[in-house]
C-alpha cells in the first residue's frame, strides 16, 4: 500500500480519495476508519444500560435465547438477537463460529485444531471458544489461509 498525503491550502472540506485494485476487507477496514464509523452495542449489566463499542467485543453468544456481550472482563446482556447482531457487523471483522456464537476475529490470539474438525480460538482475554466444522471454512477466507 502506498501512501499519498497532499495539503490544499483553499480547500474548504478534508478530500479523501481510496483507488484500489480489489475491494476486500482490507480496503473495506480502510473506509470504515475513515469515515469514523463504530458500531454501539447496547448492553445491560447490574440493571444499567451501557454502550459498549463493537470493537471492545471480543465474543458475542446466544444462551437460552438470551444474548450476552463478552468484553475484556465484562459481560453484558443485549435484547437483540444473535441474528439481528450479526447483520449489524457484517461488514466488520464479526465472523460466526457455530450456531450461537459471533467472534470478533481482531480479539483472535490462536487457533488450536482439535478432534473432530473444529477448532479452539485463544482470546486476547485468555478465554477460548469453540470454532464448530461447519464454520472453520468461513474462519480460514476470513484469514485469507
Amino acid at each position: 500500500m502506498k501512501l499519498v498525503l497532499k495539503e490544499v491550502k483553499n480547500l474548504k472540506k478534508t478530500l479523501v480519495t481510496i483507488t484500489y485494485n480489489l475491494f476486500d476487507r482490507h480496503t473495506q477496514e480502510i473506509v470504515n476508519m475513515v469515515r469514523g464509523h463504530t458500531i454501539q452495542l447496547e448492553g445491560i449489566r447490574d440493571g444499567a444500560v451501557h454502550f459498549i463499542d463493537s470493537k471492545e467485543v471480543y465474543y458475542i453468544e446466544s444462551v437460552d435465547n438470551t444474548l450476552f456481550l463478552y468484553a475484556h472482563t465484562d459481560i453484558y446482556q443485549c435484547k437483540e438477537k444473535l441474528y439481528t447482531i450479526e447483520k449489524k457487523l457484517s461488514k466488520r471483522s464479526f465472523v460466526r463460529i457455530n450456531k450461537s456464537t459471533i467472534l470478533n476475529m481482531d480479539m483472535l490470539e490462536s487457533v488450536l485444531p482439535l478432534p473432530n474438525y473444529r477448532l479452539e480460538a485463544k482470546l486476547r482475554n485468555g478465554e477460548h471458544v469453540i470454532i464448530n466444522r461447519h464454520y472453520v471454512k468461513d474462519i480460514k477466507n476470513y484469514l485469507e489461509i
